[in-house]
């Protein structure tokens, strides 16, 4: 428990340092913006440094109300009871409205929300895309209008660091990611603190793991093979991990830490998808090279920044796989719109070919549009669409 004179304390020393920080607009904000037009709570959720913060600090320094982070260590003691204190400050504001940061470290957060939302305009954020799965979530079902953060897409990051948009700046973004603090100071290696952030807080700090050595290893071996289709069978094998369940169960928690994200082989049918490999990509870039010794594979890089830039749209994706192989199939739930390759360079006579029959074989299969995306120009028959990377996400 804590006093309401220390809430109120922490609650004003936070808004004297958000009024001074610097906020750079997200594409995300005006969806979060407009959300304070309904009753029900929003949530922000998406990996750890992707910029949530920042969009509760834009909120309040435009709409006012009352902020608290809960990985602030004066908050530690903070249980559900401390909710009514809280709820009386806010009571007082002209505008209620009640920013919770990182919200999942507060056992039972969701009864209170469900409590207050139509009296008080409720932003939470979580770090973990369980925030709202567990069983006594139940009662938000149909209350929340939830927005995923990734890291800054291609245009953000123009605007983060005010370059011009072109494939000098693009190849910076892939060098750096689209992490805020990395983009901002180009300390790339801020991204192992990152990892380790959410593997030993994140996902150790809650879940009471057996093998936490060999989550770490599981992590690093998926991030240093992006794009490349593998059985829980050979992850059980790369990680030293006794059983394909258990290698199943630390992906899901790997996936609900936003570290990565998976996709399966196309087929209508979902039990057969079962069935089949899977593909997984990083949630930020700038991840890929910390299992690695040597360089990152650019064409693997560009593969991933595409994943990114399809998921952000909010496609369903599949790979495609039957004798030949496309990256992406984009479908609105099971129903194909268009298949994506991407290669880095498609200067090669034989690399690009390959590429076309590709397109041209599953185009046949499921008639759909076809897109190829590479970082440097290239001719291509005229029913595929050609994309620059750096215009196709730009």
């Amino acid at each position: 428990m804590i006093s309401k004179d220390v809430l109120e304390d922490i609650a004003e020393s936070w808004s004297g340092d958000i009024v001074r920080e610097n906020v750079i607009w997200r594409d995300i904000m005006a969806g979060v913006e407009d959300s304070l037009k309904y009753e029900e709570v929003t949530v922000i959720k998406g990996v750890r440094r992707a910029g949530k913060t920042f969009i509760l600090f834009h909120m309040l320094q435009k709409h006012g109300g009352i902020y608290l982070n809960f990985e602030d260590d004066r908050l530690y003691n903070f249980d559900i009871g401390d909710f009514e204190k809280v709820l009386d400050m806010v009571r007082k504001l002209e505008t209620p409205i009640l920013y919770l940061d990182e919200v999942q470290h507060v056992a039972g957060w969701e009864k209170f929300a469900h409590r207050v939302h139509r009296k008080v305009k409720l932003f939470v954020t979580g770090s973990n895309s369980g925030l709202l799965s567990s069983d006594y979530a139940t009662s938000l079902v149909g209350r929340t209008k939830s927005f995923d953060v990734f890291p800054l897409s291609f245009t953000e990051f123009l605007r983060f660091t005010g370059k011009r948009k072109g494939r000098g700046s693009f190849l910076d973004y892939m060098d750096t990611g689209g992490f805020p603090r990395i983009v901002i100071s180009g300390d790339t290696s801020l991204a192992n603190e990152y990892l380790d952030r959410i593997i030993y807080r994140d996902i150790l700090g809650t879940e009471n793991i057996r093998y936490p050595e060999a989550l770490k290893t599981l992590a690093l071996y998926l991030l240093s093979n992006v794009g490349k289709e593998f059985s829980f069978r050979t992850l059980k094998e790369v990680s030293s991990i006794g059983h394909e369940s258990t290698v199943k169960d630390y992906l899901g928690l790997l996936r609900d830490a936003y570290l990565v994200g998976m996709i399966n082989r196309y087929d209508p049918s979902l039990k057969v998808q079962e069935s089949y490999g899977k593909k997984l990509y990083a949630m930020d870039t700038a991840f890929i090279s910390l299992g690695k010794r040597m360089e990152r594979d650019t064409g693997r890089v560009l593969e991933n920044m595409v994943f990114l830039h399809l998921k952000q749209k909010g496609h369903d994706l599949f790979y495609g796989k039957n004798g030949k192989e496309v990256d992406f199939i984009v479908c609105d739930s099971l129903n194909p719109l268009k298949i994506v390759n991407v290669t880095f360079e498609a200067a090669n006579k034989k690399t690009l070919q390959r590429e076309i029959d590709s397109l041209h074989y599953f185009q046949e299969k499921i008639n759909v549009p076809a897109e190829l995306v590479s970082l440097y120009p290239s001719d291509v028959p005229g029913d595929i669409q050609f994309h620059l990377a750096h215009r196709y996400m730009g």
